[in-house]
């Protein structure tokens, strides 16, 4: 009997811009944790990220690296941020941004178990999402 957890989507949408995708990344066992922790802001806070998520979605960019940018040392890690919280990301090929989690941020550095923790989402995204698409193309999953 197949895993019931292999069933759930690896992502969840949040925005359709015209240049990306912005999704929420999804664990195994189905939680979104950078939903959840949104879920948990004010108000305004979620509505800045919202604001956030749009501009990037719709244009590609955001040049303040007040509001975005890379985390240097990672593998391809990027952060949104709205005053001490942060969302970290990463890109994927067909123009999606997925969300990883978020945080508040104490000091100065991201720190590193945050990092980690993105990376490891990542790693089981790619994996997760490489395996939907072997199992389409053998004809595994697929309504016949």
């Amino acid at each position: 009997m197949a895993d019931p957890s292999s069933k759930l989507p690896s992502s969840r949408l949040v925005y359709d811009g015209a240049v990306f995708r912005i999704e929420f990344y999804v664990a195994p066992g189905g939680a979104a944790p950078a939903d959840a922790w949104l879920e948990q802001l004010p108000l305004g806070g979620q509505q800045k990220f919202a604001a956030l998520f749009a501009r990037m979605g719709d244009t590609g960019k955001i040049w303040n690296e007040h509001k975005f940018k890379h985390l240097t040392e990672t593998d391809q890690i990027f952060e949104f941020k709205v005053e001490a919280d942060r969302i970290l990301c990463f890109f994927f090929i067909g123009r999606r941004l997925i969300l990883t989690h978020g945080f508040r941020k104490a000091g100065d550095n991201t720190p590193q178990r945050e990092i980690d923790r993105a990376e490891a989402c990542k790693k089981d995204f790619e994996g997760r999402v490489k395996h939907e698409s072997s199992s389409c193309a053998s004809g595994q999953g697929v309504a016949r």
